[in-house]
């Protein structure tokens, strides 16, 4: 899953750069919209019971109870079905509503987009079901073929001139594909056919998520909501640049909770409390040694990332970006916090702590655009500190509940090491007369890799065990890389 992440985001990357050279900042705007139209039919539609799948699948199957977890996919494809025909019928018919509220676009994108919201929402079930079974080898393929067949349809299409409808056709083609990829997967691991797993136990399990992940969904975008009535379209495209540029190391990582939160779960049925403990310690571990280069990383490269990228017409998104990079630091950590929440089924915690963490967001937002006039830098601040806020609260409630701890050791050395990896990076740009500006981002990436990972290896940071997990996760042909870090790493 960690492979396809970056595979993934790599193909979203080209993808983008495509689309931010092709669009002028206002279609951008557009372009943000359509995007939260899509995302919030898919919020709204899946009903959470995507989290409730994994959770029970995996149960049943480590239960031994095969059949139990067949009944759970029959359940959830009955009412997904429903949900998703009534969100196709809806945006048909507001189709052309649509359309003129949002300054003349096409109603052809708001028709294709219907259509798409239908698959949209099914998707997603699909991939749980195999994520409940942990087959993520699987997971990992139909997540593959939908950025492949998304990305490269509207890359296609936009280099075809034909605009923002190519990425939603794009959008349509991807998520098609995927499903029916993932169904035929499902009915040879699972089966899709039985008799329905009782409705109360789910929805009692994922009622208070759906709300979480109402809020959250409206949370993510809050403050380029509240650009629309007090900027426009124009800064709105701006934001959205910094934004998308910003979920880089969040997204990547977010691919772990795809195996993370089965195995929390069964760890938790088999071992209790100590077992959930232990994992929850390695995997932020992991979590941190990874989060922090990259996001400090970002934050150092934010102006040739954006121009480079994007084009020198987004350089107002520099700073946004900059003042967004620690909410993602933040936001990667949360993949072992959240995942271990909902193994211990707070889900109405986690519900509750969502909602303070969006109402402190409305009201920096409102202050700061509407009577500090800070613009898109007011969004921002928001954005990030609502996440601070978020992540205090839920580390807070699992010190109380579990007694959790971070690995104190990764999160000094990790630090240490990012901050003189920014340093050498900052200081590579008295480079830019010797290089060309479009080889000089490359350079700088490697360079700081290469800085970060030696910096961990003079604090002694790698451990034995993790370059034993590197062996065993690695195929047989690249284990020699393992062996490799060990050695440079001194370690006995």
């Amino acid at each position: 899953m960690f492979v396809q992440g970056i595979i993934g985001k790599i193909i979203s990357v080209i993808s983008f750069t495509v689309l931010a050279h092709r669009l002028p900042p206002e279609e951008m705007g557009v372009y943000a919209i359509l995007v939260f139209i899509l995302g919030l039919a898919a919020t709204l539609g899946t009903l959470a019971l995507s989290t409730a799948s994994t959770k029970y699948i995996a149960q049943y199957l480590a239960e031994g109870k095969p059949e139990k977890a067949t009944s759970v996919v029959a359940r959830v494809l009955q009412i997904t079905l429903l949900t998703s025909a009534v969100s196709s019928i809806l945006l048909f018919v507001c189709a052309g509503w649509l359309s003129k509220l949002l300054w003349g676009t096409p109603v052809l994108i708001f028709l294709v987009l219907a259509f798409d919201s239908f698959f949209t929402i099914l998707f997603p079930q699909v991939a749980s079901f195999l994520q409940g079974s942990q087959r993520i080898r699987e997971v990992a393929a139909v997540l593959f073929i939908f950025d492949v067949s998304e990305d490269f349809v509207a890359i296609y299409l936009l280099i075809s001139g034909w605009g923002l409808l190519s990425v939603v056709i794009g959008w349509l083609v991807g998520h098609i594909v995927s499903f029916f990829v993932g169904l035929i997967l499902t009915a040879r691991f699972i089966g899709v056919l039985g008799k329905p797993h009782p409705l109360r136990t789910l929805v009692n399990f994922s009622y208070p998520l759906y709300l979480t992940g109402v809020i959250t969904f409206a949370a993510d975008w809050l403050s380029q909501l509240f650009i629309i009535p007090y900027l426009g379209p124009y800064y709105l495209g701006i934001y959205s640049v910094a934004v998308q540029a910003s979920l880089v190391p969040s997204l990547i990582m977010k691919s772990a909770r795809i195996p993370l939160f089965p195995q929390l779960s069964e760890l938790h049925t088999q071992y209790g409390t100590e077992g959930l403990r232990q994992a929850f310690h390695i995997a932020t571990r992991y979590a941190t040694l990874f989060a922090f280069p990259v996001t400090v990383g970002l934050t150092a490269l934010a102006h040739p990332i954006i121009v480079l990228f994007a084009g020198a017409r987004y350089a107002e998104a520099v700073l946004p970006l900059t003042i967004l990079c620690p909410a993602m630091l933040l936001t990667t950590l949360q993949v072992a916090t959240r995942a271990t929440l909902w193994t211990l089924e707070r889900t109405k915690t986690d519900a509750t702590i969502t909602i303070v963490s969006i109402l402190s967001q409305t009201v920096i937002c409102y202050v700061a655009l509407a009577h500090l006039n800070l613009g898109v830098l007011g969004a921002a601040w928001a954005s990030t500190i609502a996440s601070f806020i978020e992540f205090v609260l839920i580390t807070h409630t699992l010190r109380k509940t579990i007694n959790i701890a971070f690995d104190a050791e990764a999160l000094w050395k990790a630090s240490v090491a990012s901050i003189v990896m920014a340093v050498i990076i900052v200081l590579s740009r008295s480079l830019e007369s010797l290089i060309f500006y479009a080889y000089l981002l490359p350079f700088q990436v490697v360079l700081g890799a290469a800085v970060y990972f030696f910096s961990l290896v003079i604090l002694r940071a790698i451990r034995k065990e993790d370059v034993e997990l590197m062996r065993a996760y690695l195929p047989n042909g690249l284990k020699w890389v393992a062996d490799w870090l060990g050695r440079v790493a001194f370690v006995k």
